[in-house]
């Protein structure tokens, strides 16, 4: 009877010790140009259609205040796969590679791999899908960002004019097909597939599933753009330069370039007509609403492989996105539509389901999967771990947050928005944004008299985070 018992009691001790010793799984759903306009974060009352979305936020930590470090896919997933901000000369447009910008960085699925985990790609993570590469233990063919599937749209796309990365395409597509058409749809069933594997051969994962939509063009199935109701669709009031602001806000950091030299029926300068912004936030909306279906579609997977209770889900945008917002559209500015970005945070090792205040930058990230999962981060990120909001949502670990975007560097806060155009050690311009009263930013307020003592202390805040950010990151790094 005793012998009995001893070995019983052994197999306990070594149930318990696999237990402790099983490692915990991430799943990274990144989304392209997605501005924090689902229903959970009540964004200037627009009304998304985001069910799925919605419920992982309540199930988590939402980040009311998250703002990516560079508004550009390319720089700002770089800077979020690495750890590391942009800078003038490091991770600054769409065409960077962290592995050229960076080649001494640690992204995080070289770490995840190297500390045991299966590494997954499905779609876009990196804006080039060569980049760091064989890192990944598995990965797709990356983005499909104009899978056309009406082919009165390919018939046009053909037969289009070249534009500056090819033939231009169409701006917004609907057919009635299902929603494994497109190629969201594809990598959902994928990583769903993946799921039941995993849950089989017990391994740990980092899966990075990475959604095109809302990228342009804005192409889903028809039922989603049914969804709304075109005729109601409201458009943007302030499609105006913001009074006393510098030029160089509007002529040189943006100019809608992205949408004007790639896409056919757009002018190449001045304000969209009624109808063509119509089609265009309408096509928006239904690509949020079909992507929001694919992330309820992936987290059942997870849930009926039963890996939910093992798996910090973290849902990120690179940046967000203009619609029409002072005659803008897509991103690449410091302007707030640009910047401010959805970040939900679901996890099991935490009980905490709120919203955080706390400011919150996408380099941010990095660190906070490391600790989540045990690992120990290389000594050059230069972020902050997120787990003390995920402990507590009520702390305000940041008060305010560093963007760029090519000349535009900014500083944020509760209070104010401000930006500085810099070239190298030319100085362009400025411009302040009061974000209690003009949380639009239509008034620039920097000029004012009685705002000077106030310029003077946002500028003495860039200048120092200039310096951090211009120095080599990785000088001292020992890991």
């Amino acid at each position: 009877m005793k012998k009995i018992f001893v070995i019983i009691l052994g197999v306990f001790l070594i149930s318990c010790n696999n237990h402790v010793q099983k490692k915990h799984n991430i799943l990274f759903i990144s989304i392209d140009d997605l501005r924090p306009t689902m229903n959970s974060y009540n964004y200037e009352n627009e009304k998304m259609i985001t069910p799925y979305m919605d419920k992982l936020a309540s199930e988590g930590v939402q980040f009311n205040n998250a703002f990516t470090n560079i508004a550009v896919c390319g720089a700002s997933r770089a800077s979020i796969m690495t750890g590391v901000r942009p800078s003038e000369k490091r991770f600054n447009d769409f065409s960077t590679r962290a592995s050229v910008d960076a080649p001494n960085a640690i992204p995080l699925n070289q770490i995840f791999k190297e500390n045991g985990y299966e590494t997954i790609s499905y779609g876009k993570i990196y804006h080039h899908n060569d980049d760091f590469a064989e890192y990944w233990t598995e990965k797709d063919n990356g983005a499909a960002q104009a899978d056309f599937q009406d082919p009165e749209s390919i018939r046009l796309r053909d037969n289009a004019e070249t534009g500056e990365y090819g033939k231009k395409n169409p701006i917004v597509e609907y057919p009635d097909v299902d929603d494994f058409a497109y190629n969201d749809g594809k990598i959902t069933l994928r990583a769903i597939e993946k799921f039941k594997e995993f849950s089989n051969n017990g391994k740990p994962f980092f899966m990075a599933i990475g959604y095109v939509s809302p990228h342009l063009p804005f192409i889903q199935p028809k039922k989603y753009w049914d969804m709304y109701d075109h005729d109601k669709i409201k458009l943007a009031e302030n499609t105006y330069q913001p009074l006393n602001s510098p030029d160089i806000a509007i002529e040189a950091q943006h100019n809608s370039a992205e949408l004007r030299k790639n896409y056919l029926g757009i002018p190449a300068e001045g304000l969209l007509d009624e109808k063509l912004s119509r089609d265009l936030v309408h096509g928006y909306y239904a690509s949020v609403s079909y992507m929001d279906a694919m992330i309820g579609k992936l987290i059942q997977g997870l849930e009926e492989a039963g890996l939910r209770d093992n798996t910090t889900i973290i849902l990120w945008s690179d940046h967000g996105y203009f619609l029409g917002e002072h005659g803008f559209w897509c991103k690449h500015s410091t302007f707030y539509e640009a910047v401010q970005t959805p970040l939900i945070i679901s996890s099991p090792k935490y009980s905490a389901k709120d919203n955080s205040d706390s400011f919150t930058e996408l380099v941010d990230i990095y660190p906070t999967i490391c600790e989540l999962t045990g690992i120990t981060p290389p000594n050059y990120i230069q972020g902050q771990s997120l787990t003390p909001v995920l402990e507590n949502p009520k702390i305000i670990l940041k008060d305010e947050v560093y963007t760029r975007y090519k000349q535009g560097e900014a500083v944020i806060d509760k209070n104010y928005s401000y930006t500085e155009f810099v070239l190298g050690e030319k100085y362009l311009g400025n411009m302040l944004y009061d974000m209690q009263n003009d949380k639009k930013q239509n008034i620039d307020i920097s000029k004012l008299p009685e705002n000077k003592e106030l310029v003077k202390k946002y500028s003495i805040k860039l200048e120092k985070m200039r310096t951090y950010v211009n120095k080599d990151p990785f000088q001292n790094q020992s890991n």
